[in-house]
C-alpha cells in the first residue's frame, strides 16, 4: 500500500481566517475567483486552505510592518497575510512580485484583494523576481517577514531566497510553500547548512512524501539517513536567527 502522504492537513487546524476574510471564505466555498471585469474562474492553483491559515496565524504572531510575497496567482496567500496585518499591525504593508498576474491569472489576486478592501496595505509589482528582488535590494529595504511561492526549481527558488536573506532582519521569518517537491527540499537544506536559521512550529502536522513500506525497507537494509529518502510535505517556516555569511571557501554538504 502506497502512502505517499502518510498524514494530510486537517480541516481541524481552520481557524479564525474565514471568518476575518470574507472575500476568501466566498472563494473557498465557491471555488473560483473574479476578475477585475467580473467574469467568474473556476480556482485551479492555490495554496491548501490549512497552508492559509497557518500563513495568517504565522503572521499575526510575528508582527511584521513589511512583508515580502513571491508568487500571487489567485490571491489566496496575500489574503491570508494581508488579514493578518490588518488584525495584527495598524501599519502593515505586503509587496508582491508575480510576473503573470495580468495574464496567466487574469488579475484575480488582485481584483480578489481589493474586494477584501485592502489596496492600501499592498503593492504588486508584475515583474519577473530575478528582475525585481535585485531591485528591492538596492533601495536597502527590510522585511520582517517573506513567503516563497514562485517558480519552484532549485535554481530560482535559491535565488528568491538569497535575496530575502538580504533583506530580511534579525528574528524575521521565511515560508516556503511545496516543500515536498525535491528542489525547494534542497533549497532548505542550503539555507539550514549555509547560514542561521532555525525552523519554527506554524501549527501545521508533519507530513512525509515518498513513504511506502517497500522504500522503507530498503531506507533500513541500506542504514539510509530518513531526511535522504523523506521529504517533508507542509509548508515550513524559519526564523532568521542572525546576520551571518561563511568565509569565501566555505562549503557544507545539503
Amino acid at each position: 500500500m502506497d502512502l505517499s502522504i502518510i498524514v494530510r492537513p486537517k480541516e481541524a487546524h481552520m481557524g479564525r481566517l474565514l471568518e476575518r476574510c470574507r472575500i476568501l471564505k466566498e472563494m473557498m466555498d465557491s471555488h473560483s475567483a473574479y476578475s477585475p471585469s467580473g467574469e467568474q474562474i473556476p480556482i485551479h492553483s492555490t495554496i491548501p486552505l490549512a497552508y492559509a491559515e497557518a500563513l495568517y496565524e504565522t503572521v499575526l504572531r510575528a508582527s511584521p510592518t513589511l512583508v515580502l510575497e513571491v508568487g500571487v496567482a489567485f490571491g489566496v496567500s496575500s489574503l491570508a497575510i494581508l488579514s493578518a496585518l490588518h488584525d495584527g499591525n495598524r501599519d502593515g504593508r505586503l509587496i508582491s512580485i508575480d510576473p503573470a498576474q495580468s495574464s496567466v491569472w487574469k488579475g484575480c489576486g488582485l481584483a480578489a484583494i481589493a474586494r477584501a478592501g485592502f489596496e492600501k496595505r499592498h503593492e504588486l509589482i508584475e515583474d519577473y523576481d530575478y528582475n525585481v528582488l535585485p531591485r528591492l535590494l538596492a533601495t536597502n529595504l527590510k522585511i520582517e517577514f517573506a513567503y516563497i511561492d514562485g517558480w519552484h526549481t532549485f535554481d530560482y527558488a535559491l535565488v528568491d531566497w538569497w535575496y530575502v536573506d538580504k533583506m530580511l532582519t534579525v528574528d524575521g521569518i521565511v515560508g516556503f510553500n511545496d516543500c515536498s517537491w525535491p528542489s525547494v527540499d534542497k533549497v532548505i537544506r542550503f539555507v539550514l547548512s549555509h547560514r542561521k536559521y532555525s525552523e519554527i512550529n506554524a501549527g501545521l502536522p508533519v507530513t512525509l512524501s515518498g513513504c511506502s513500506r517497500k522504500r522503507e525497507l530498503l531506507r533500513r537494509l541500506t542504514f539510509g539517513r530518513k531526511e535522504e529518502w523523506y521529504r517533508r510535505c507542509e509548508d515550513r517556516y524559519f526564523k532568521k536567527t542572525a546576520n551571518w555569511e561563511p568565509r569565501w571557501d566555505f562549503f557544507a554538504p545539503f
